[in-house]
């Protein structure tokens, strides 16, 4: 009789640890989406909103710049793609730049949302391709603004006399 209950536990355990990879390898195969907000201008209007959603896509899809963001993530290896222009077609099928809304500070925002989608296994490298594609969109936004002013002068303290100021 002690030997059914030992093989009974067994083959139970067996199942359920089965059972837990099983759910493990479907939870890993589950879409995910990986994006940096970046809040717009409160006073912006709808159509300045997809008018910076457009450029910023034209912008940001090009050959160039995700062949560095292949380059520097090492995504043709990571995702076992067979070349590099591959990795760039892939890359043009997963991006998300579109208008969002998130929560900031307690209060609802308007958003743009730039990054990629995914699965739950892939969710390291989507972030650290929305981090990369994020450094891009910060060198365009450097370089489209105008240059800052340049500060105003200080005063030199060069007083001729000896008397103390106090």
């Amino acid at each position: 009789m002690q030997r059914w209950i030992v093989l009974g536990a067994l083959v139970l355990s067996l199942l359920g640890s089965g059972l837990m990879f099983g759910y493990w390898k479907v939870h890993q195969s589950r879409p995910d989406r990986q994006w940096v907000p970046i809040p717009f201008n409160p006073e912006s209007t709808q159509e300045q909103r997809d008018k910076s959603v457009e450029d910023l896509r034209k912008a940001l899809l090009t050959e160039t710049v995700l062949t560095g963001i292949v380059r520097d993530c090492d995504i043709t290896s990571k995702w076992k793609l067979e070349s590099e222009q591959a990795a760039v077609e892939e890359l043009k099928r997963r991006v998300i730049i579109e208008e969002g809304e998130t929560v900031l500070r307690g209060i609802p925002t308007a958003t743009l949302n730039i990054g990629f989608k995914g699965n739950v296994g892939e969710q390291s490298e989507l972030k650290m391709l929305a981090e990369r594609l994020i450094a891009d969109v910060q060198r365009l936004v450097t370089q489209s603004a105008p240059p800052a002013p340049a500060p105003a002068p200080t005063p030199s303290p060069a007083s001729t006399s000896t008397e103390p100021k106090f």
